[in-house]
């Protein structure tokens, strides 16, 4: 049975700038194939778009980029971040990089979409969102679920009190897939909770504590619980792991009147309410397509348009998400709740 409510507010429209925007994408693996394949469709919508230069190590990587004939293939990403004729840069490399090649590309005055994490530190990350502020340049981070239409759905109804006195959410970002070489599971899963719970909530945690462990393998963490403490006696359970069967990205509210259960993947929203589950519309949209759209848009309205639209995964969130990354490690590796402590 569905639910009649209204659809989540729109975003502003975007006022599209007449020159064109070059497009460099440094890293063309399993992620990177889908920004550039979201960027072709984009191109082909707005002619004020285009894709510029691939780069990756990989030859093999490379080669499957030919199939869109594009100017310029190669091994180095230097050749994107020196460019003239590269504007922006999307970063879909390992996490180790994010921090250098971002670096590198704000240096040469090229905007910035870096996946998350967008750093392995937090001094690093902060330090990045202040070299692109003194060079008024847009650096955004692939917190892609802040484009999710069943979140931004979940969001306004928290906003309307749908739910009544928010009690708690739990978050569960599980898969099963081998050990993930030189990585844990919180760096790898735990931006997207993290990122989400300010979305949702407009705030960031006041106390975080972290269960951790590996047990295929001596150590990076495979699985942990985190809780993450709120003003207003709000509480939020985050369960990640790489053990557990089937692909899921839940989100579960729990409020006074009202609790309901978001599929992140599917976009569907089922309310438990009077003794029975019913389902809430919701209008399923390709999140990276937005998200890289949003991104474009800042580039060419210099970040603000009509005075009302703004960076919707500033780098400045990307930074306090890897600041929530290091106050979790730390809870699990002194075994006790760490206060947060964002700039």
């Amino acid at each position: 049975m569905s639910a009649n409510f209204s659809a989540p507010d729109e975003e502003p429209s975007s006022v599209v700038s007449m020159r064109k925007t070059n497009v460099g994408v440094i890293g063309a693996g399993y992620w990177g194939k889908k920004i550039i394949s979201e960027y072709m469709e984009l191109a082909k919508q707005n002619s004020h778009i285009g894709i510029q230069t691939v780069c990756d190590n990989s030859e093999e990587n490379l080669k499957c980029c030919e199939i869109y004939h594009l100017p310029c293939l190669t091994k180095f990403h230097k050749e994107a971040t020196s460019s003239p004729e590269v504007d922006v840069i999307s970063i879909c490399t390992p996490n180790e990089t994010h921090y250098e090649i971002c670096r590198e590309a704000l240096e040469a005055g090229k905007h910035v979409l870096v996946e998350k994490p967008m750093t392995l530190s937090s001094a690093e990350a902060y330090e990045l969102v202040d070299l692109a502020h003194k060079r008024n340049l847009v650096l955004s981070v692939g917190h892609i679920y802040r484009f999710n239409n069943a979140l931004r759905m979940t969001r306004d109804l928290i906003k309307n009190g749908f739910f009544g006195d928010l009690y708690y959410l739990r978050l569960q970002w599980t898969t099963l897939i081998p050990p993930i070489h030189g990585r844990d599971v919180i760096t790898d899963l735990a931006p997207h909770p993290f990122d989400i719970l300010n979305f949702l909530l407009g705030r960031w945690p006041t106390k975080i504590t972290c269960k951790a462990k590996a047990f295929r393998r001596e150590r990076l963490e495979e699985m942990a619980y985190i809780v993450a403490e709120f003003k207003e006696n709000v509480m939020a359970h985050i369960e990640l792991s790489w053990l557990s069967p089937g692909k899921i990205r839940e989100v579960c509210i729990m409020g006074s009147d009202k609790f309901a259960k978001i599929d992140c993947l599917s976009q569907q929203i089922r309310v438990f309410e009077n003794g029975d589950f019913r389902d809430v519309y919701v209008k399923r949209n390709n999140t990276i397509e937005e998200e890289l759209d949003h991104f474009i848009s800042c580039v060419q309205n210099n970040g603000i348009v009509n005075n009302s639209f703004i960076n919707q995964n500033s780098g400045l969130l990307g930074a306090h998400v890897v600041r929530l990354l290091e106050i979790a490690r730390k809870s699990k590796e002194e075994e006790k709740t760490e206060g947060v402590d964002l700039r």
